[in-house]
């Protein structure tokens, strides 16, 4: 049934066709005290499962943006951090002192700039009035064009000195982990020079590396769950197959966006990666009507006389919605009891009776 490469293991997944109620039935038989059910033959995805690694989507270094001794640290490693928490702090005294200096240049630029514009308003009636030369009309005018450039330079250095105050103070660009810090309280750090690093835990993708002759199959199905080591499946948001194998393994990389907020997996983690390949059929019944007598696993079996009798069966994989796979024992349209427990009973009192 299945074409398997070493290290692979084949899953099935019910595909929603239909619900279990429709499939299997829930009416009472006029006869018999419990719920009798049929088995089904249904279409399930075929899976092929591997081995994953999770990962950060942001996982960021911050850097300095300005020389200065770092005065204080806030966080460590494996400490959470919010979304603009102050990390870090540099020394601001020159940056402060440069920035006083560039307000009281843009101050002098400014005071320069308006008697340059009151002389120009002057000499411009004059010269309209015909007492002073061209010459000294275009003086005048020079010297506020410079003024003005010149004011427009100290405002533009009060600005660069506010941008580089405001590096002194270094916050987290998203929530997330400290997994590294990269100085120490007194410490001299240049610009680039890396403070902390860490990662959010809100945005993971799993990386996980597949045999090339699948990756066609599940970029064609797009399909996919993730399986921690404890824990519910979780539905894969988006997947990427890389359009290139490995030459060394023959392997081809697939990236698995995993939902925002997941709390049961963090980077890292080993985790198993399932993906759709193709569709079958199988046999199912509610895994409610398995029977466990010993070392025994059976169904109790209802003929068309209402007569019952234990099966013995062989299962197979566990399903989506309460199923499970009947690999022999059983044939389609076998008419089951879905309480085993209640089956049981009322065999006993029946056998007791016609005694």
């Amino acid at each position: 049934m299945y074409n398997l490469k070493p290290g692979t293991i084949p899953h099935l997944l019910v595909g929603a066709f239909f619900a279990t109620q429709l499939l299997f039935g829930s009416a009472i038989a006029a006869e018999l005290p419990f719920e009798v059910g049929i088995a089904k033959t249904i279409t399930v995805n075929t899976q092929r499962q591997f081995e994953g690694t999770v990962e950060a989507i942001n996982k960021t270094t911050v850097s300095a943006q300005t020389a200065g001794r770092i005065t204080y640290i806030n966080f460590d490693v494996d400490d959470y951090v919010e979304q603009g928490a102050v990390i870090l702090r540099f020394s601001n005294k020159e940056h402060k002192a440069r920035l006083d200096q560039t307000v009281s240049a843009l101050a002098a630029a400014e005071a320069r700039a308006k008697a340059a514009q009151q002389e120009y308003d002057r000499v411009s009636k004059l010269y309209q009035n015909g007492t002073v030369a061209k010459s000294r009309f275009d003086q005048a005018k020079s010297e506020i064009d410079a003024s003005k450039a010149q004011a427009q330079s100290a405002d533009a250095a009060v600005k660069q000195a506010r941008e580089q105050m405001g590096y002194t103070t270094v916050k987290a660009p998203y929530s997330g982990l400290v997994v590294a810090r990269h100085v120490e309280i007194g410490e001299i750090a240049n610009p680039g020079s890396p403070l902390m690093t860490g990662f959010s835990l809100e945005k993971l993708r799993v990386r996980s590396e597949v045999p090339e002759q699948y990756a066609q199959a599940i970029r064609k199905s797009n399909v996919a769950t993730v399986v921690p080591g404890a824990g519910d499946k979780i539905a894969v948001t988006n997947l990427t197959v890389f359009p290139f194998a490995d030459p060394k393994s023959n392997t081809v990389t697939i990236r698995l966006e995993l939902p925002e907020g997941i709390k049961t997996v963090f980077p890292g983690m080993l985790v198993k990666t399932r993906f759709k390949i193709g569709e079958t059929t199988v046999l199912a019944i509610p895994s409610s009507a398995i029977a466990v007598r010993g070392e025994v696993t059976g169904v109790y079996l209802i003929d068309k006389d209402n007569n019952i009798a234990l099966q013995q069966v062989r299962t197979g994989r566990v399903l989506d919605d309460g199923l499970v796979q009947i690999l022999t024992g059983l044939r389609e349209h076998d008419k089951i009891a879905l309480d085993p427990l209640k089956a049981a009973i009322y065999l006993k009192k029946s056998a007791g009776e016609t005694k």
